[in-house]
């Protein structure tokens, strides 16, 4: 008779702490032992890393190698797997979104988002990623705010480490679409230089000489995001660099940025940097 596997969600584990960072990245610490079950997140991708344990704990739907502290899995968004734990173990999951990641590697690594295909990975060493997970998450206190941003800084430069590790760079065929590289540029500086100000759609679509549909289609290929979205990421960018040096009062720093008022900037900031400018600003210059 075949085994009985319960999904990972209702499992019997015990969550110790877990901490929500932006809509698109969260943190979590777990310990379980002894089931059956298997795990499948269709909303993001998961990096996983055994803290202590796991010696008894295989997969069983693939040939793979055994759990011990330090060992990573990487469960790309949609993929299932199956598992037997042994005795009780810990483990951090981070969750990502594959938009988050994709975001990433165009602002970091000026690449192509569809170049961005993770790999399903059991139970790997990474000395690079184990350091970050252990001396920079695990010992931190995830509750309190001044240590928000530090979480969220550090779990970008998970991400970038995890693109550089993961052989995203291989290559995965012509890539058709998109806007020309000297063309790509000109709309990114165009952008940054009139962040300030609204920016219309058939401005940016004349340097392409592109129509809007076209435009915007081949924008979102090239940038994993559409304009408009683009254009609140600079914003906020240019927000930060204001809140981390400027005396400007957040009314200012709103308005010379292309934001209606102070709140509007706010709603928007939150939801990029999971915390308000006032947070923000409080943090860097209490250094």
């Amino acid at each position: 008779m075949e085994p009985k596997y319960t999904s990972f969600d209702k499992s019997a584990k015990t969550c110790i702490r877990q901490q929500v960072i932006t809509e698109d990245l969260s943190w979590a610490h777990y310990q379980n032992a002894g089931e059956r079950l298997y795990y499948q997140n269709d909303t993001q991708h998961t990096l996983s890393m055994y803290l202590d344990g796991g010696y008894e704990t295989h997969r069983t739907d693939i040939k793979a190698d055994y759990g011990a502290p330090s060992k990573f899995c990487l469960m790309p968004q949609g993929c299932q797997s199956h598992w037997q734990l042994g005795q009780p173990q810990q483990f951090m999951h981070l969750y990502f979104s594959d938009e988050h990641l994709k975001k990433l590697a165009v602002r970091v690594f000026d690449k192509d988002p569809r170049q961005v295909r993770l790999p399903e990975l059991t139970f790997v060493d990474n000395p690079r990623l184990e350091a970050l997970f252990r001396h920079q998450v695990a010992g931190l206190n995830w509750q309190t705010s001044d240590n928000h941003l530090m979480m969220e800084q550090v779990t970008d430069t998970v991400l970038v480490t995890l693109l550089q590790s993961s052989g995203f760079n291989l290559s995965v065929g012509p890539i058709k679409g998109g806007l020309a590289p000297k063309v790509a540029k000109a709309i990114k500086e165009f952008i940054y230089c009139h962040s300030h100000r609204q920016i219309y759609l058939s401005e940016l679509a004349e340097i392409a000489q592109l129509s809007e549909y076209h435009f915007c289609r081949m924008f979102k290929c090239q940038f994993a995001m559409t304009p408009q979205e683009y254009l609140l990421q600079v914003r906020i960018e240019k927000v930060k660099q204001s809140l981390s040096h400027s005396t400007q009062s957040l009314t200012d720093i709103a308005l010379n940025n292309g934001f209606a008022n102070q709140s509007h900037m706010g709603r928007y900031f939150k939801k990029l940097s999971g915390m308000s400018p006032g947070e923000y600003q409080k943090h860097h210059q209490g250094r």
